[in-house]
């Protein structure tokens, strides 16, 4: 077709294609936004996990999510150790807690970590260096990545200006030693780790013989999941044993499929495309609409529905990259602000870019195609 009659139509009514970028693009803004948090429920549920050094896995039947474990005896990790295949078992304790704003006396709930000196239960090397300052039970680590709600001394995070301040978690009072980056995930807005030993302080009712999870390190060479079923089959069933993929798996699981967070930014990105369809099919509709006598010109000359189909599809897709670029940077810096206002991780990824183009085209085309039904339905004659 020598007529770029596609593109001649869009050029045409300059206000009516402004209008369709217009709304191609906040449909794919909206996309972005859906996908950005749902990608952002994904990398934060298994945030800690990534940063726990272990193979194996030992948590409570009763285990809901990272910040609510249970607990079960910490008799179990002795059982656990002298499993054949195992180099080295930690426990490891999590509760939440009430962290005192040292700045202006707040609240705000805080996930409280405790790990026993001189194991190694953290992969990060910053956090294995601070472990060593755990010499006091009030003594505590924070995390810089905690919201600045949580009274930093610099106002925007936690730094040495904060070390040696003290403050209260629930009704205990603690001093800040050092500080880490990692980040809380789902279930808290900031985190802290203390001693096992200031954790059963932090939180009353505890003790260090009962424990939040086991940590199993397998020898070289050895296979985990092996490993994972003779532990199994030796402890009782108040305890289940995963390797590290199954953990993974299943706490990403839980956060997609077992609470409603998951749904609704699946559910949103799907109504992102109905509202993109529904903004594009207007457009296009009243597009075909305005140019009834010429489609009819076209279809008396022996323009086949297909043919027909070409053009408006070729104006659809004309529309979906036209859309797609204004949108994708404004999402660009959308999730810039959104990750430093609200302290979660959203990035942009080629797989999502890549993944949001090809639905911005097939949302375009799907509205290209149901504006041309009524031309397709229409005798030629009734058209002029």
């Amino acid at each position: 077709m020598k007529t770029p009659l596609a593109w001649r139509n869009l050029a045409h009514n300059k206000a009516r294609t402004a209008v369709a970028v217009a709304g191609v693009a906040f449909a794919v803004v909206l996309i972005f936004m859906q996908l950005g948090f749902r990608g952002a429920v994904v990398s934060t549920a298994t945030l800690i996990y990534d940063a726990l050094e272990f193979d194996v896995l030992i948590r409570s039947v009763e285990y809901l999510h990272f910040a609510d474990p249970r607990s079960f005896p910490r008799s179990r990790l002795h059982v656990a150790a002298s499993t054949p295949g195992v180099a080295h078992v930690a426990p490891f304790y999590a509760q939440t807690n009430q962290w005192r704003n040292p700045q202006n006396g707040s609240r705000r709930g805080l996930l409280v970590m405790g790990v026993s000196v001189g194991q190694k239960a953290f992969r990060l090397p910053e956090l294995r260096r601070q472990i060593e300052k755990l010499t006091s039970p009030e003594f505590v680590l924070i995390d810089r990545k905690s919201r600045r709600e949580f009274g930093p001394a610099q106002g925007e995070q936690f730094s040495d200006a904060d070390l040696g301040v003290e403050t209260n978690v629930g009704e205990a009072r603690v001093r800040v030693v050092g500080h880490f980056a990692l980040g809380a995930g789902l279930a808290a807005d900031g985190a802290l780790v203390t001693s096992d030993e200031g954790f059963v302080r932090l939180t009353p009712g505890q003790s260090v013989e009962w424990v939040s999870l086991g940590l199993v390190r397998v020898q070289p060479g050895a296979n985990h999941e092996h490993v994972a079923r003779e532990i199994d089959n030796l402890l009782p069933v108040d305890v289940e044993v995963m390797t590290r993929r199954e953990a993974a798996e299943r706490e990403t699981r839980h956060w997609l499929r077992g609470t409603p967070i998951g749904l609704i930014f699946q559910m949103g990105v799907g109504i992102s495309l109905i509202v993109g369809v529904a903004i594009v099919y207007q457009v296009l509709s009243s597009d075909v609409t305005a140019h009834l006598g010429e489609y009819a010109t076209l279809k008396a000359m022996g323009y086949t529905d297909q043919k027909l189909a070409r053009v408006v599809i070729s104006q659809s897709l004309c529309l979906a990259i036209l859309g797609f670029g204004p949108g994708l940077l404004a999402a660009r810096v959308l999730y810039e602000v959104t990750s430093y206002y609200a302290n979660i991780p959203i990035a942009m990824t080629w797989p999502r870019v890549a993944g949001v183009l090809l639905m911005t085209i097939a949302m375009c085309a799907a509205s290209g195609v149901a504006a041309l039904r009524k031309v397709w339905v229409a005798d030629p004659a009734e058209l002029f």
